[in-house]
């Protein structure tokens, strides 16, 4: 009998971990072909993309090749972006992938499956803000990363000739708007060592817009309340309860008809799908673009397709749908591991639990504050510096150990560490 093939769409955290567990256990032994789908050749983790953006980290060294790592792992690697879901023939089809000429390297394809894992993860949600979409940057993958990170280097180069201001709006104060904009001033405090002479934090002037009536408004008071301790104190200006009534080529316009002036801009506020999910009509898609799905991350009136991760919706115990976090779907990726492997032996499926394991932000070197959740009176506990630092570190290296196993993930990060050691601190070019 011919292996089963499954065919996992979106390399991100739950997608990457599962396509690596799933390829050592049973595509190694050929027990089962596992496909991983996505439309970019690197794997950057998500909450690394600001570090990205300005320069923090060098994607040729923290960024994973899928075509590398799944020869070495079990999988083969598809490029390539879905745009069409055939449930009754069991077919996905992927876009064809151009050069940056625009040429074709590859036509449109069609992909059979036995069984479909979507995981293609969530992008920020503009909410229809007129000239978002036309002059915010989002960051939601490593492209947009790019394209921040090469105007930002524009930016430099004028700063240092010109000595004017730079001015960046983040639309958004949730984990994205908050660490973006803590690694931006650690930046232009650096840049000085790699000749820019003319530069310093006083040429920076970031406004953070938050609709909401606190920054990390997910999160905790006390978290929310030491991240704007340590923004107010560097410098970042805060625009809370301010809502974005537009966008414009010369800056953020509010709902009161002000106007926040900023040449570079960032949109960093809400989560939903994507957008090409509202073409898949054979699936449950609700308003957020977001994929129904059971107890078992089954599609809703579907066999053989499951979603997991950011652009999924499953509705918990407590009528609250699992929040689209790194942590969500990194646990989701394991229960649906240990879930097709029982039905791959024909065994009960197990349905999902969330546990929350608290929160952590990074602010850059200059702290880093987080909640960890208790297993005690279900409290949690409030941690802030050197720890905070070191646990938002281990959250990295756990992500590294669900692609590599802990042995090769200790290994690799150490290549890692001794790589930076020899590069500059900074990528600026």
């Amino acid at each position: 009998m011919a292996p089963k093939r499954i065919v996992i769409v979106g390399g991100g955290a739950g997608g990457l971990a599962l396509a690596s567990k799933l390829g050592r256990k049973l595509g190694r032994a050929g027990k089962a072909e596992v496909c991983l789908v996505d439309k970019s050749p690197v794997h950057i983790w998500k909450p690394k993309l600001h570090e990205v953006a300005v320069g923090v980290i060098d994607q040729s060294i923290e960024g994973l090749l899928y075509r590398d790592h799944g020869l070495k792992n079990g999988y083969r690697f598809l490029r390539g972006e879905i745009t069409g879901c055939d449930p009754h023939n069991k077919q996905i089809t992927l876009s064809k992938v151009v050069n940056d000429d625009g040429d074709a390297l590859l036509d449109e394809r069609h992909v059979d499956y036995d069984c479909l894992v979507l995981a293609i993860g969530s992008v920020s949600n503009s909410f229809h803000t007129p000239g978002a979409e036309e002059h915010c940057i989002f960051l939601d993958n490593l492209e947009s990363a790019n394209l921040f990170h090469q105007k930002l280097l524009d930016n430099l180069l004028l700063l240092d000739e010109t000595s004017e201001k730079l001015s960046i709006g983040i639309v958004g104060a949730g984990a994205t708007g908050v660490e973006l904009a803590a690694e931006l001033y650690h930046v232009l405090e650096s840049v000085k060592d790699f000749g820019y002479l003319n530069i310093d934090k006083s040429h920076l002037e970031i406004h953070l817009i938050e609709a909401a009536q606190k920054i990390l408004p997910a999160l905790p008071d006390k978290v929310s309340a030491g991240a704007q301790s340590v923004l107010d104190h560097i410098g970042v200006r805060l625009h809370i309860g301010v809502q974005v009534k537009e966008v414009t080529k010369e800056g953020v316009v509010t709902q009161d008809g002000g106007i926040i002036p900023a040449g570079l801009k960032v949109w960093a506020a809400g989560v939903k799908g994507p957008d090409l999910l509202q073409h898949f009509t054979e699936l449950p898609i609700n308003k957020r673009n977001q994929i129904e799905v059971d107890a078992c991350m089954r599609v809703k009136g579907q066999e053989y397709i499951y979603a997991l991760g950011d652009c999924s919706a499953m509705v918990m115990d407590n009528g609250k749908t699992v929040p689209p976090r790194a942590q969500a779907a990194a646990q989701m990726a394991d229960t649906l591991y240990k879930n097709l492997l029982n039905r791959l032996e024909s065994k009960a499926e197990l349905p999902f639990r969330y546990r929350d394991y608290g929160s952590l932000v990074s602010l850059s070197r200059f702290s880093a504050v987080g909640n960890l959740m208790g297993n005690l009176r279900s409290r949690s506990l409030f941690i802030e510096g050197y720890l905070a630092r070191v646990m938002y570190m281990s959250l990295y290296q756990r992500h590294l150990a669900s692609l590599y196993g802990w042995f090769s993930a200790l290994v690799y990060r150490f290549a890692q560490r001794l790589l930076k050691w020899q590069r500059p601190k900074l990528k600026l070019h």
